[in-house]
């Protein structure tokens, strides 16, 4: 058996004109998670049910699967927080007097206005063949 020698090949950061925070994304950018949020709340608006950042985060593990662990759930209220930063979605406080209501999460027109960029991800939820039961 011939053994062929591995070569390992270095780049240097300096070489490619590269650093750690050209690396980073610029904060309150829209990626792709956003994108699958907000076609999630579409969708659930579409068939009249609410989206709450549980449901939203369980329908993410059943539609893309991303954030499959327990702990991942804070990764989804720290989009929904940037999502309605960034004025795309609004939470409804009207649950803020009692404590065991969820928040409620809906589209703002503005978040409307980029249907063109998360449709391919309302789609894919669309032609799912299963859906989450209502917690």
């Amino acid at each position: 058996m011939d053994i062929l020698p591995i070569r390992k090949l270095y780049i240097l950061p300096r070489l490619i004109n590269v650093s750690r925070n050209s690396l980073v994304k610029p904060k309150g950018t829209t990626g792709a998670t956003k994108m699958k949020i907000m076609a999630i709340i579409r969708y659930n608006c579409e068939r009249g049910e609410d989206s709450y950042g549980y449901t939203i985060w369980r329908s993410l593990k059943e539609y893309f699967y991303i954030y499959l662990t327990d702990s991942d759930v804070r990764n989804v209220y720290h989009h929904l927080k940037e999502l309605t930063d960034l004025d795309y979605i609004v939470r409804d406080e009207g649950f803020r007097s009692d404590p065991t209501k969820r928040c409620l999460y809906q589209l703002t027109e503005r978040g409307r206005s980029l249907e063109d960029r998360y449709s391919p991800y309302l789609e894919i939820v669309r032609r799912s063949p299963g859906s989450i039961s209502k917690y």
